[in-house]
């Protein structure tokens, strides 16, 4: 069986790196020294990657040092999966669709969601096992961690690695608290009468459709964790409290924002915005001052834009790459309106196209006008609430 709580000097550097943005506390330390990530990535993976370029493939065999230093860098994501498997290594394909994310983003999210010894804890989106091996670790012998993966083939690799850990419930010998399952974690229920005190998605949650049954099925008082996106943006990460009247409340996280894939069942049909005809004469053409370029780049702006124009996606390009001045595109991929914002920087007009039965633009611009109206407040000012009969997120007066 490989070792369980022996910190390897690789392991080491891991937590070293967490401890440069603060010390972890006592009870995650721990956990992180006696997992070895290590034990939970393949062999062959990608890395590196971001929007602009693509991710690096790796094969331990082929170079195991290089392999080495990614798996323990404290900042890394690591791709381990393509388009639901289609795409082999070291191709890349269009989509990731499983991954591990970067320890940093692991123990922040662990901070967000405060388990503690004894705790019972719903993890959907099992992923490599990683973050369910150190769940195992915190929640200790008396608490016991549920983790479902909805890719068969991800699940059962993720249940050999925390077999081979010692940590399956079925098969382990060691700390033998984790059950892994294979299905879609919207639907999963205790097997028993008792509740999740915590539940933790590593799946992003679209504004709205967050299933109601890990609501219904923790306790009062007990913690849920997501990342929530809609059509425009894929930032907060929200903390929410189950209350005694069956609703959960709560707010973004003020340090953290996070961008992953979205949960399989409600995954989005993203819009093609390199195939908008941006300058196409036929388009109704009208200019603005209004220059949206800063707020799109943050979190704040494009969440309020993301609350009041649904339906919409956009991206931006600099000058010098779709057109030699910058450009925003905007397309709704239902009604397949668009628009585009056209123009230098600093210098005037911008020229402003829409097409469609929709004006994104207008509907964008009213956004920022009526946020900016509010004092542009920061995203964890929403209040999310997450009922059985309704789901809103709601700026407070």
């Amino acid at each position: 069986m490989a070792k369980v709580t022996a910190a390897t000097e690789g392991t080491r550097t891991l937590v070293a790196g967490l401890e440069e943005s603060g010390p972890l506390p006592a009870a995650y330390r721990s956990a992180f020294l006696a997992v070895d990530r290590a034990d939970f990535i393949p062999d062959r993976i990608w890395y590196g990657g971001d929007e602009k370029d693509e991710d690096t493939p790796l094969d331990r065999a082929m170079d195991p040092q290089q392999w080495s230093t990614v798996v323990y860098d404290a900042t890394m994501p690591i791709v381990t999966q393509w388009d639901d498997g289609a795409v082999m290594w070291p191709e890349q394909g269009v989509r990731p669709t499983s991954s591990a994310s970067a320890p940093t983003v692991v123990a922040d999210m662990l901070r967000v969601l405060g388990p503690e010894p004894g705790d019972r804890v719903l993890e959907i989106g099992t992923g490599t096992g990683y973050n369910a091996a150190l769940l195992s670790e915190i929640v200790g012998r008396s608490g016991d961690v549920i983790t479902t993966e909805v890719d068969l083939t991800v699940a059962g690799q993720a249940r050999e690695r925390l077999i081979a850990t010692g940590r399956e419930a079925r098969f382990g010998a060691g700390m033998a608290n984790v059950l892994t399952l294979g299905r879609d974690g919207g639907a999963v229920a205790p097997v028993d009468d008792r509740p999740w005190d915590r539940v933790i998605a590593t799946a992003g949650v679209p504004l709205g459709r967050m299933p109601y049954g890990w609501v219904h099925h923790t306790r009062p008082g007990g913690v849920i964790v997501a990342p929530m996106f809609a059509d425009f943006t894929s930032d907060p990460l929200v903390r929410l409290v189950v209350g005694n009247d069956g609703v959960a409340r709560g707010h973004a996280d003020s340090r953290l924002t996070v961008g992953f894939m979205a949960l399989r069942s409600q995954r989005p049909n993203r819009a093609a915005l390199n195939r908008v005809p941006w300058d196409a004469e036929t388009a109704d053409l009208t200019h603005t001052t209004v220059d949206i370029w800063d707020p799109l780049h943050h979190p704040d702006w494009c969440w309020a834009v993301a609350v009041a124009v649904p339906s919409c996606r956009f991206d931006t390009y600099p000058a010098g790459t779709r057109s030699a001045s910058r450009l925003v595109l905007l397309e709704d991929p239902v009604s397949r309106s668009w628009a585009s914002i056209h123009g230098q920087e600093g210098h005037g007009e911008l020229a402003v196209r829409q097409a469609g039965p929709r004006r994104l633009a207008d509907e964008v611009f009213a956004a920022i006008r009526w946020f900016a109206r509010r004092g542009a407040p920061p995203l964890h000012s929403w209040l999310w609430e997450v009922g059985p009969d309704r789901q809103t997120v709601t700026l407070p007066d």
